[in-house]
Order: structure tokens, then sequence, then C-alpha cells
């Protein structure tokens, strides 16, 4: 791994300080704890937790599993986002805390909230969503992009494979990109989080707990 990768997972580090100050924001905002709250904390939470794992696997050259975690991390952003497309954000998260699925639940036109339903909403405002959706799914499920993350055209006649813990045939420019798409997905994730927390104090009763 070159040293410009490395500058941009350190540029993905300091994201940690951003994550945990729109907790601090969310919990300080508003008269009390509601049940969003608790949703976007265990939003925050697990980005947190994603990056981590992200940034140990990207650095111990294991492209392929820190790349399920892309995926990882914009589900849980595109999940999240579903909280603005119901009628009732909070019973939204009421209805997440007891268990129920969110493709189960339906937004405020009627439309079930799948993965597929989210994903095209959100691509709406990001239009990069859809395709970085469909590729970071490649690396979820067995594909075309282990094949060719594991080989390598030597010349016309001759190959090279890799059975390795560490992915030795992955481009520094693949590694960026992934670094940089953590990046954007978890500026996105702290504007929402930071966005409901401006609400909160503009509402007086949201169905706080305390």
């Amino acid at each position: 791994m070159t040293d410009t990768v490395e500058e941009c997972l350190k540029r993905l580090e300091c994201f940690e300080s951003k994550v945990k100050q729109s907790a601090i924001v969310l919990i300080q905002s508003g008269k009390g704890m509601y049940d969003l709250d608790i949703l976007a904390n265990a939003v925050l939470n697990r980005a947190l937790s994603t990056i981590s794992g992200f940034l140990l696997l990207t650095r111990a050259n294991n492209f392929h599993c820190a790349a399920h975690l892309v995926r990882t991390h914009l589900d849980t952003y595109l999940r999240f986002t579903g909280a603005w497309l119901v009628e009732d954000p909070h019973e939204f998260a009421r209805n997440v805390l007891k268990g129920e699925h969110i493709r189960n639940m339906k937004d405020r036109t009627g439309a079930k909230m799948t993965d597929m339903y989210l994903k095209t909403k959100l691509s709406q405002i990001h239009p990069w969503v859809e395709k970085v959706y469909e590729e970071t799914s490649g690396y979820i499920h067995l594909s075309n992009k282990h094949v060719f993350n594991s080989s390598i055209l030597k010349d016309e006649s001759t190959s090279a494979f890799s059975i390795s813990s560490e992915d030795l045939f992955v481009s520094d420019k693949l590694r960026i990109e992934a670094t940089e798409l953590m990046i954007e997905i978890t500026n996105c994730i702290c504007q929402f989080v930071s966005s409901y927390s401006l609400e909160k104090v503009n509402q007086s009763d949201l169905g706080s707990r305390e």
C-alpha cells in the first residue's frame, strides 16, 4: 500500500471526531431523548464501527472484505433516510426499535421502503448512489470482481493467480476510490443527523422519552 492510499485513509480516520461531534449535538439539542434520537445514535455508532473496520482491513491489504463495508456504510445511510420519507419519523424509529423490517414499512405515499425503492429515492439527491450500490453489491455476492481482483494477465499467454489473505492485484486507484466513498457517505450521515438536531431545536413536542 502506497503513501497516497495511507494519506487518504488518514483523511477518513479524521472523521471519527466529526461523527462524535454529531452525536454530542444530537444529545444536547431539543428537550429530551426521542425515539429517532435512539435510532440516530445507533446509526452514528454503526458508522464509527464500519469506518474502523474499513481502515483495519484496507491497511491489511484485505480489499475484498473492506469493500463489503462500503456497502454496509451505504446501507446505514440508505435505511436511515427512510425516516424522512414517512409521515411520522418517530413512529418509524419506534418500529425499527421493535425489530420491524424497514422493507415492510411504507412511506407517506404508501410505497414499501425496500432497498431498491430507497436506492432510487436517494439517487434523486445523490446520483452516485445507484452506481455505488450496484458496484459494491458485487463484493457481497460472488462475482467477476473476485475473479479480476485475484488474477492478472502478465502477457498474451500467461496469467498469474493469487490465493492469499492479502489482495495482491488490487490497484491503489480502487483503494482510494473506496476510501473516498466512505468519506462521502460519512459526510451524508452526519448531515442528516445535523439536520434532525436542528429540527429538534425548533419543535416543542416530538414525543420525548423524558
